[in-house]
Order: structure tokens, then sequence, then C-alpha cells
């Protein structure tokens, strides 16, 4: 390494000593002489790397982000630390970013395996498991020795159900390494959906009990135990570790999320409802009429709560050859960050001209294009719970969309939303307590009903245990109130839902099709809900579940 010294390139001795540091693998002395170099003005992308490093191990990946941005600013398109940053804004949850720089680094060096792995997994997170695999077979294929990717399509074969080849990629990892977690969880997920609990509390148990296990697989780990011990009845062990999994998430997250200058999901819903209320109510009334802009059948949005049975709506409307779903993607994104995400956006999108419309609009679209997703002649129903809290968005941008909203048992809603793991984000930060569950719960349904009654949309509500008691008759009102002819497919939405990579956390059940193993589940765990049942009582009357 050099340094600009005196108008040419020369060595310096901090840089040689880094540089005998590094060959000695002596990484804690390379590491504080960069932070060193750089607090006395020396810049040099090593230096930037090094310190980076620090950061990741620290678990400050933010910062880590920062200092290899500086370091490619010195040597652009550099593939290793692509690699390097790609792995970071892992860490850091911006999984669309990692996308980009992990292809970049693809197409700078072809035959890195780290960077198909980071692809995947970033991929993985985003929800896209069909994309994510063959990221992750090519970076195995690359480097048999990165046995991780293995592990990883272990992980993806136990969540679309295939169990079988789950349990054989994840013997193939832990017959050349016994100690890898992420096979054991593979093996504990197939299992649990196998209701071989023995199996999986035995896996479980052994991620939590191999040393320098990862935080965020420690509380896969504690969550899978839960699930395995939920399955045997044992419910207060279950709650206990569902509590301390969230507890270590809560710990991982919390500057990420509710630390200074964020807002979380629940300051959200409450802002919204105070700018919506704000506006006046004819001018949420006074919508321009929906341009001639695109060539589908329909739209519609499902929206609700997560957990609520949103994913099984989608599949069951999926399954009509008519239809195309959009599961949990960020096809409204611009528009979002514009009107729901800014302080007194809703104002803005209250007053929304035409022209303004028109290219949000032409966003939306856009964005499904570049998914690849067919919209000719085709029905298109956008599967997000959240989307509740985005109503204004929908109504304004889409006046001639409907809105299917799900309803569940609250009680069961939040339990659910309590124990199941999410892509972190600053509404799913909500769900890592109990009373931050029921009361992001509340304030959402208190805004829901505000939207109600200040939107003109065409709505329908489908309760769970409804759809699951007469499935053919609440279908056949479903596609009545989209427009579309009932079909006989979709009495077999499950076999769809095999064929396919959902990525919600109802992925394992959907494949077996209706089930009602998971209506009042919440009695089991009366006593722990009881802290928050009183902020429940209002939606449990609303709903309909005063007598169940």
């Amino acid at each position: 390494m050099t340094a600009r010294q005196s108008g040419g390139d020369v060595p310096l001795p901090i840089y040689l000593e880094i540089d005998a540091a590094m060959r000695a693998g002596d990484s804690p002395t390379a590491i504080a002489l960069a932070r060193r170099a750089l607090s006395e003005g020396l810049r040099h992308p090593v230096l930037f790397s090094l310190r980076a490093y620090a950061f990741e191990t620290q678990g400050l990946y933010e910062r880590a982000v920062a200092d290899l941005d500086a370091a490619l600013g010195m040597t652009p398109g550099d593939p290793k630390l692509l690699v390097e940053l790609g792995r970071c804004l892992l860490g850091a949850g911006d999984f669309p970013r990692a996308i980009q720089v992990s292809e970049a680094a693809i197409a700078g060096a072809t035959g890195s395996a780290a960077a198909q792995y980071n692809l995947g997994c970033a991929q993985e997170f985003m929800g896209e498991l069909d994309a994510a695999w063959p990221a992750y077979a090519k970076a195995s294929e690359i480097d048999p020795s990165l046995v991780d990717a293995t592990a990883r399509l272990a992980g993806l074969a136990a969540r679309r159900g295939d169990h079988a080849e789950a349990h054989a990629l994840a013997d193939k990892v832990l017959r050349r390494d016994p100690n890898n977690t992420l096979a054991r969880l593979a093996l504990a997920l197939a299992d649990v959906a196998q209701k071989d609990f023995i199996a999986a509390e035995t896996q479980a148990r052994a991620v939590l009990n191999t040393p320098g296990t990862p935080p965020q697989q420690r509380a896969s780990a504690m969550g899978q135990l839960g699930d395995a011990l939920d399955g045997q009845g044992r419910t207060e062990e279950a709650f206990s570790l569902y509590t301390q999994a969230n507890g270590l998430l809560r710990t991982m997250f919390r500057q990420r999320f509710a630390g200074p200058g964020m807002e979380p999901g629940r300051q959200i819903a409450v802002r919204l409802a105070h700018e919506f209320a704000a506006v006046a109510p004819e001018q949420w009334r006074a919508t321009p009429p929906a341009p001639r802009d695109n060539d589908a059948l329909g739209l519609a949005f499902i929206v609700g709560f997560p957990r609520s049975g949103t994913t099984l709506l989608a599949q069951i409307l999926g399954s009509h050859p008519s239809v195309v779903t959009v599961e949990e993607r960020p096809v409204l994104h611009e528009s979002i960050t514009r009107y729901s995400l800014r302080m007194d956006g809703l104002g803005d999108l209250a007053a929304i001209s035409a022209e303004t419309m028109a290219r949000q609009r032409g966003y939306f679209w856009a964005n499904l294009r570049a998914r690849g997703i067919p919209t000719a002649g085709r029905m298109i129903v956008d599967q997000t719970p959240l989307n509740t809290i985005q109503l204004p968005i929908i109504a304004k941008l889409f006046p001639e969309a409907r809105i299917i909203f799900a309803v569940r048992d609250p009680r069961d809603v939040v339990l659910s939303c309590f124990r199941r793991m999410f892509a972190p984000n600053a509404y799913v930060y909500e769900f890592l307590t109990l009373n931050g569950s029921a009361h992001f719960y509340d304030e959402v349904m208190r805004l829901d009903r505000l939207y109600r009654a200040g939107l003109e949309q065409e709505r329908l509500d489908i309760r769970n245990e409804d759809l699951i008691a007469d499935f053919e008759a609440r279908t056949r009102a479903l596609c009545a109130f989209v427009g579309l002819e009932w079909n006989e497919s979709m009495l077999n939405f499950s076999r769809r839902a095999k064929a396919r990579r959902i990525a919600t956390p109802s992925a394992l059940q959907l494949r077996d099709g209706i089930r009602s193993d998971g209506v009042g589940h919440w009695r089991a765990y009366a006593e722990q809900l009881s802290p928050v049942l009183p902020v429940l009582d209002r939606w449990v009357a609303a709903f309909g579940y005063g007598d169940r």
C-alpha cells in the first residue's frame, strides 16, 4: 500500500505495519492501525475495509456500509469490496441494495461464490425464493466447501414443503460440518411441518448448544424450539422461548427501528390517523378519474393484518386462471415513501392532481413489469396485509380497485404475530413484544375504521373462520366481488401452493389446504395473553368473536 505524500506515491510506515500484521494473521493489530491511520487523515480502501470489518463484527452494519462505500469511491467496481458491502447490507437489512451490489460483484467476478451466496440471502430475505435457489446452487457449485449455501438450500426446501429434499441436503451438510446450525434449523423446520416435534426439539436444542451460534440463528432456534414444544402441548415453555427469541431480536434491531429519528410502526399508524383526520372529508372523496393506463382485467388489494388470512385468500384467488397475485412486494414503494413515510404527506395526497396521479400509477405498473408480472387481460391481486395503512394511497391512485379485508380472531392474530418471525422492518419490530403486537393491531384497526368512514372504496370483509367453515360459498362471493366467474380450480388451490415458493410464514400450512387447527389456538395461551386481552376486546366484539 502507498499513500500520496509530497506529490508522489511512497510507502508510509503505518501502511507497512498494517501489511505486516495482515500477513501474520493479526487482524486486531491491523484494525487498530487502520483506525489510527484514518483518525490521522490518511485515506486508502484497505483502511476503510479493515474498519468496516471491525464495525461488522460489532453488529454496526450501517457504519460498516458507510466505510465500504468510501472505499468503493476510491476503487469503483472492486469485486472484493462489493462482496464485503453486500454482506454488510444484509446485516443492515437493506436487501434491495444488497441484491444490486451482489449482482455487480458477480458481473465483476463471475466465479465469486461469496457474491452468489450474498445474492441468494438477499433474495430469500426479500421473499424471492425462486430467485434465491439458483443463487445458492451456483455458490455451492463454485465452492463446494461453502456448505452454508447448501444448508440454505435445505432451508428453502423445508419452506416449500419438500421435506425429503430438505433432509437430504441438510444431512449432506452435517456429514461435512456436524455443527452447521443452518442445516439443523432446516431440519427443525421440516420436522415441525411433519409434526415430528421430538425430532424438531432435538435439532433446535443442538443449535442452541453450539458455541458461537450467531444471535439471529439463536433466535430462530428458540422460535423453532418453541414450535416443537407447542406441538407437544408444552405451551408455557413454548411461550417463554418465543419471548426470549423476540427479546434477542429486539436487542439486535432496536437501534435500527427504534433509535433516534426512527419511527416505529405504531407511531406511523398514529401519525397517519392525525394527518387523515386533519383533511376535509370532501377532499378524500374528490379523486381524479382513473386513467386508461394498463391492460389489466382489474385490480384488487388484499389487506388486513399479518397472520389474518391474507396469504390464504391470495392463494385461493391465484388459483383462478384469470388472476395473477403479487405477494408482499414493494410495488407501491414510491407512493408510500412520498405520502405515508413523509411527515404531512397525506395532505399532499388528498390534493393530488391528475398529472401526479398518473405518474404515481405509472410507478406501480412499471414495478409490476420489472418483476415480470403479466398484466394483459389478467386480474391483478396485490396481497400485502399492512397496506391497510396505505388505503388512502390506494383510494386516490386506484379508485377502480376493490379492497378485500381479511379478518381473523384478533387474539389468534396477535399470538401468531408474536410467535412467528418475519423479515425485519419498522412494522415487524412491534411484534417483538406481546404488548407491542396487541397495541399495533389496535392502532391499525382504529386507522382502518377511520379510513372506512372517510374513503369511498368497494370493500369486502372475509372472516378466516367463515372461509374455513363454508369454503365454496365464500369463494363464490369473493369471485363475484372482484368481477370473476367462479372456477373449480379454486377448490384445489393447495395444489398450486405446493408448486410455488410462498415466502410468508403461512407457506407450510397452505400446502395442506384449508385447515382449522389454528382456530382458537389463543386459548392454549390465555394466561400469557391476559395482559393484552383488554386491548383486543373491542375488536373481538367488532368482528363477531365474542362467542368463541
